[in-house]
């Protein structure tokens, strides 16, 4: 076999010459000139046509086919290509517009989940501060259900000291002392009513009347 025909132009060229790596790159045409009659032709102007979709369309057509052909797989036409590079690049923009949604999502995420737990914190904060006042109001209870409890043995107490101050003789030492141990005594009754119901009673029969009232 000494002649190889082109499958791109259809040429019978020699195996011998064949050596494609120093062809142009290039795509060129000419223009020529006749020489006269019996004189044959001269080029005249040599110029690049690889801006000309007519001609090197048809080119770039006939060269993916012949390299399918060589490398065994199917290579697409350029309308093939084109169209799939256009689905690429929706493809692109589509998967682009999907990132930044998902981007905004992870966003709003920990948005949310910042605030789920500063509220969590904060809600955790005020059920302690609800089982402290709980505790302060259970103890505030027991405190008046004493009260109430003792309310009147209170009463009965009062009704006796104020019995022996009208009864005291003022000239006489002993009752003097303990005349004023009985006004101690109801004044300490009286503080404590006062400090544990949060009143403010000036008169013991009154502290212990609203004792006896609300219980």
């Amino acid at each position: 076999m000494s002649q190889l025909a082109c499958p791109l132009c259809g040429r019978f060229v020699s195996l011998n010459g064949f050596d494609p790596s120093h062809f142009e790159s290039d795509i060129y045409a000419v223009n020529r000139t006749g020489l006269g009659r019996g004189r044959g032709f001269a080029v005249s102007e040599s110029f690049s046509v690889l801006g000309e979709s007519t001609i090197t369309g048809p080119i770039a057509e006939r060269c993916r086919i012949i390299l399918g052909l060589i490398e065994g797989r199917k290579v697409l036409s350029g309308g093939e290509a084109s169209a799939l590079k256009v689905d690429v690049e929706r493809w692109k923009v589509e998967a682009m517009r999907e990132r930044r949604a998902r981007e905004d999502l992870f966003a709003k995420l920990a948005d949310l989940e910042g605030q789920g737990k500063y509220w969590s914190d904060k809600a955790l904060t005020l059920q302690r501060a609800l089982d402290d006042y709980s505790a302060k109001l259970a103890h505030l209870e027991d405190e008046v259900r004493r009260w109430r409890n003792n309310a009147t043995e209170l009463r009965d107490e009062v009704e006796r000291l104020e019995s022996e101050l009208d009864e005291g003789d003022g000239d006489d030492v002993e009752d003097d002392e303990e005349l004023m141990l009985a006004m101690e005594e109801m004044q300490e009754i009286l503080d404590r009513i006062n400090a544990s119901a949060n009143t403010d009673f000036e008169y013991l029969s009154d502290a212990v009347g609203f004792l006896l009232e609300t219980g």
